[in-house]
């Protein structure tokens, strides 16, 4: 199946499933951003730090599944394995790369689980806004 990823995303995918640092961190610009499970690392030296911990450390592998082109930007969502712990996860992680590019090289990259995170606790306005919300559409065209 051709998901149609552009060549810096599908790089970095290539080299967290090789658990290759070196060509994961290849296609990102030197100042980009990756924000992951809110937290974020600005500059490819906090990226890589984070990279060798919980990619390649974990031995995280990324079966993209879908892409969405949005406006320039990408979205692929992606199975997600690895040697993490995995005790609240559901039993396939799908998670969701938003990716933007600029002059060839990533300059952020968010991840986020798809249909959105948990909240710890349900409040009046997280549950007024709920019936608004709309799932990420997929097979949009480009």
């Amino acid at each position: 199946m051709d998901l149609d990823i552009p060549r810096p995303v599908a790089d970095m995918i290539d080299a967290a499933n090789r658990f290759d640092t070196d060509d994961f961190m290849a296609p990102f610009a030197p100042d980009a951003m990756v924000n992951d499970r809110h937290r974020q690392f600005w500059g490819v030296d906090a990226i890589r730090a984070w990279c060798e911990i919980e990619i390649t450390g974990d031995h995280v592998t990324i079966t993209p599944v879908d892409v969405i082109h949005h406006y320039g930007d990408v979205i692929v969502t992606a199975e997600v394995d690895g040697d993490y712990d995995k005790s609240d996860l559901p039993p396939v992680l799908v998670l969701q790369f938003y990716l933007s590019l600029r002059a060839g090289k990533i300059v952020q990259c968010m991840l986020l689980p798809v249909g959105g995170r948990k909240l710890s606790k349900a409040t009046e306005t997280s549950e007024a806004a709920t019936p608004y919300a709309d799932p990420v559409p997929t097979g949009l065209p480009g």
